[in-house]
């Protein structure tokens, strides 16, 4: 039996060998599955669509075949969320998330790039795909204010020409944002892709989509993971000049888009009001809770133009774990660059941030 085990140890690890040296290096990215009566972890929209929207869809999955396939191109989802961003369908190109719409894009100009230029602290993922396709990274740091140092970006895309340049604006897990003008400076000097993930554009911020006439080397990520409430459906679409997206759509799996999706994305984008209606009531929720947070014993409350805030304070753990037991989940982002002892919490409904703050206030009063 020890022979035998042995046998199956090496054989396994004979095979691992065959793994990408690249791959083998990561650090997988994971979230526990945790449950809490108030979950402010993962920047979700926190109101769910009406059940009336919910029961359209429900008739659709019953009454379409499951058997077949879903539309090689989605066409009618294209031409709808073309009009919502206004542009030409043949703009658009969509995906299974923004996860996935990132590594087409990395697929398509990694390897004659050869590095990218990441501002750190940023959405993860990046430096993730980046590694696991062995693209060199070249960081650069965001200032002791946590803003982008534009000059730095700058230096970083001259000293590396025809690099990919990823932006995330507004930024995950900090809130930042670039200036339209200083983000078209950067995009003058640029020759290589740039990559603008604006997951969270709805919230605050520039629309990146009015330099695409003049920067046809510009790709813009969005989701419907956030504003659009659909994070459980799995949709992300990219937006850039028609011929870069026709070669970009060359490497994209087929039928990546599954029907149910397709027809809820396509249900939600003729509901944009309710859309509209939920964003503000976030952004103005979002704008309280501030307000109410940097009243509070805080090292730091940073300001926002997503829908989540960063704090920042030496008892980061004490009051993770605090939240935790009176049910209210957050996000330890503390082991990201620059931001050690900060916690990044989700803006969520106004019964769940009165819960949070007066969670907030007890452990204050006591600590």
């Amino acid at each position: 039996m020890g022979k035998m085990r042995k046998m199956e140890k090496n054989a396994t690890e004979q095979a691992l060998s065959l793994v990408n040296d690249s791959v083998r290096k990561l650090k997988a990215y994971h979230l526990e599955p945790e449950e809490y009566a108030v979950k402010l972890n993962q920047n979700e929209n926190p109101h769910d669509w009406p059940a009336e929207v919910k029961e359209r869809a429900a008739r659709f999955l019953v009454e379409r075949p499951w058997n077949r396939y879903p539309n090689f191109v989605p066409d009618a989802l294209k031409e709808k969320l073309a009009r919502y961003a206004g542009v030409a369908p043949a703009n658009v190109i969509v995906g299974n998330g923004s996860n996935e719409m990132l590594l087409v894009l990395l697929l398509s100009f990694a390897a004659k790039a050869k590095s990218a230029v990441i501002c750190s602290p940023t959405f993860t993922v990046y430096k993730l795909l980046c590694d696991g396709m062995d693209t060199r990274t070249v960081n650069v740091s965001l200032d002791n204010n946590l803003q982008y140092d534009v000059n730095a970006i700058k230096k970083a895309v001259s000293d590396n020409p025809g690099s990919m340049l990823i932006i995330c604006s507004p930024n995950n897990p900090v809130g930042n944002t670039l200036s339209e003008d200083d983000f078209k400076s950067i995009l003058d000097i640029h020759t290589g892709v740039c990559i603008l993930d604006q997951a969270y554009v709805e919230f605050g911020g520039f629309d990146g989509i009015k330099f695409l006439p003049d920067y046809p080397n510009l790709i813009i990520a969005r989701t419907f993971s956030k504003a659009m409430a659909a994070a459980g459906l799995r949709l992300g679409y990219m937006i850039g000049a028609a011929e870069m997206i026709a070669e970009i759509n060359k490497i994209k799996l087929p039928y990546n888009i599954n029907f149910f999706t397709e027809y809820t994305a396509s249900l939600i984008l003729e509901n944009t009001a309710i859309i509209k209606d939920t964003v503000s009531v976030i952004i103005d929720e979002r704008d309280k809770l501030v307000n109410r947070l940097a009243a509070l014993p805080f090292e730091n409350v940073y300001p926002s133009e997503a829908n989540f805030i960063l704090v920042r304070t030496p008892q980061k753990q004490k009051l993770f774990d605090r939240l935790k037991k009176d049910g209210i989940l957050i996000r330890d982002v503390s082991s990201y660059h620059l931001l050690e002892n900060c916690l990044r919490i989700s803006v969520g409904t106004k019964d769940e941030n009165i819960k949070l703050c007066e969670s907030l206030d007890n452990f204050f009063t006591q600590n």
